[in-house]
């Protein structure tokens, strides 16, 4: 009795996604006919809107995905440019797809009537009012557009879009913006830089920073839109240039360097900017400093990819390393804006900063030598505050790091030998399981806490070991600086840094590169001490 049941609730639910299947097959190829340019713009402004609305349940867009007709959907729609409207109705559905974390099964077709369509300022309002429906399916088509956006806005996407103001480049740019390299592939690197997007995102970054730059006296609503508009284009930029040299270098040639002037400046304001609006709490997504905290952010790793080394040299760390103040400026993000951030991204903001400034002076003797002659960012206001070489500031901060590193190393074996902390003693009426599941939760917390010291004291020697290893004279001068003015502590480390990599790196080009360059610092430094 019971196995038919289970028999008959199995085949309904098979009917039931038979039904189904036909049903979006039904609407696919409905929609598909009078999409196509045969048809009157009104009618296929409609039929396009009615895409867009059912595009909004995740079981017709995976259909539709599945079976690759989204792109069948944007041929239909190639002449979208051609007519405001039209325009309009395309960049909905293209919005409306670009909510999903997949593929949105772009070919390079889709991705050039996209960024066509970046250019238009037309209004939904303006655009339908030409598209020749008539007085009550217009209003209904409107309202039906903002409808779509609100409903992406309430599940979280594209919250910065004005909802009373929404224009076809607005709604193409908010779909560019969501794209990364991986979810559109490999091509849409390349894709991106040759059918001018790389471009218009860099126009659109130089334009917003000129603004905010010019009128920043206090953080109005409409310079933080500016800012928060500046940090997603500089997220597409982020993801575009990492591994990828060609686009790199389009990046730092652009326009005689001007992104790269519009990038170090907004490094310089986002530095000067956060001391003044502290924000402690990690939960606070809104206040003008988290804003600020997080475009500089991904400015840094824009920077890092930028002064990656494809060789022996790097053209964007020479390019970048001779703008004025950028070595002051990453020891200032280093050694005192952590003070006006929350603690969980001290770790992050610390490890960015050192990898940009290892990039800097890795094979470049002009930088090495900025680093070495540059003095510490004072830690008070006070005129009597000692002034301090960059270098020993450096060296100061690796062992307060180290020191971390061992009080929280010992923290995780007093917990692995079951020493008991105040915590601990109130979980002695628990279970043995639970009591067991709260001592690998508390060592897992412990032991990261660990690895974080590590890699940022690690990342401190990479970057003296660097500085050191082809000029004796600044290898003298470092070792004034060190505990028995040898490399001992910076040896030993280093090679706990080394051995977590070898366990957890890839076996991708680059993680091989990285344990290669850690293992040659810990044999120069450890030929350094044999010398003496």
């Amino acid at each position: 009795m019971q196995y038919t049941r289970v028999k008959n609730v199995k085949k309904a639910h098979q009917i039931q996604e038979i039904g189904e299947f036909q049903e979006f097959n039904d609407d696919v190829e409905y929609i598909l006919d009078t999409l196509q340019d045969s048809n009157p713009i009104s009618t296929r402004c409609l039929s396009a809107i009615s895409l867009a609305s059912k595009c909004m349940a995740p079981a017709f867009r995976m259909h539709v995905r599945a079976h690759g007709t989204v792109t069948k959907f944007f041929k239909a729609l190639h002449d979208a440019t051609k007519d405001q409207s039209l325009g309009l109705c395309t960049a909905t559905v293209m919005f409306v797809l670009s909510q999903d974390r997949l593929n949105m099964d772009l070919d390079r077709d889709c991705l050039e009537l996209m960024l066509n369509l970046l250019d238009s300022d037309v209004s939904y309002q303006q655009a339908l009012d030409v598209c020749g429906l008539s007085s009550g399916q217009l209003e209904k088509n409107k309202q039906r557009v903002r409808e779509l956006c609100a409903e992406i806005q309430s599940q979280g996407h594209a919250m910065h879009l004005n909802l009373d103001m929404i224009t076809v480049g607005q709604l193409a740019m908010e779909t560019l913006l969501s794209l990364t390299s991986k979810r559109a592939g490999e091509w849409f690197k390349e894709e991106l830089r040759e059918l001018g997007g790389l471009e218009h995102i860099m126009k659109t970054i130089c334009e917003c920073c000129r603004q905010v730059s010019d009128y920043v006296v206090s953080w109005t609503d409409v310079l933080l839109d500016k800012l928060r508009k500046i940090d997603r284009c500089l997220r597409v930029l982020e993801n575009v240039t990492h591994n990828n040299e060609e686009n790199q270098m389009y990046l730092l040639k652009y326009s005689d360097g001007v992104m790269l002037d519009t990038l170090v400046n907004l490094y310089k304001l986002c530095d000067r900017e956060i001391p003044l609006y502290p924000v402690m709490d990690i939960s606070d997504k809104e206040s003008t400093g988290t804003i600020i905290r997080e475009a500089l952010l991904v400015t840094l790793k824009l920077l890092i990819n930028l002064t990656h080394h494809f060789n022996s040299r790097s053209m964007g760390g020479s390019l970048i390393g001779a703008r004025v103040g950028i070595i002051d400026t990453s020891l200032h993000l280093l050694l005192q804006v952590p003070l006006y951030i929350p603690e969980q991204k001290k770790f992050e903001l610390g490890v960015l900063v050192l990898m940009f400034l290892i990039n800097l002076i890795q094979d470049n003797d002009c930088n090495q030598k900025l680093l070495l002659e540059a003095r510490a960012p004072p830690q008070s206001e006070s005129i009597y505050s000692r002034e301090e070489s960059a270098v020993e500031a450096l060296i100061t901060q690796f062992y307060h790091w180290e020191g971390c590193a061992k009080i929280a190393e010992k923290r995780t074996n007093a917990i692995l030998d079951g020493e008991k902390d105040a915590e601990t003693e109130k979980t002695q009426y628990k279970s043995n399981e639970e009591f067991i599941e709260e001592t690998v939760a508390k060592l897992l917390q412990k032991a990261g806490t660990h690895m974080e010291f590590t890699f940022l004291a690690s990342y401190i020697v990479m970057l003296i070991g660097f500085l050191i290893m082809q000029n004796q004279e600044y290898q003298n001068n470092v070792r004034h600086f060190l505990k028995g003015n040898n490399f001992v502590d910076m040896v030993d480390i280093l090679k706990k840094f080394f051995n977590f990599m070898k366990m957890t790196a890839s076996t991708e080009a680059s993680s091989v590169c990285a344990i290669k360059t850690t293992e040659k610092i810990i044999k120069f430094l450890e030929e350094c001490d044999k010398e003496t």
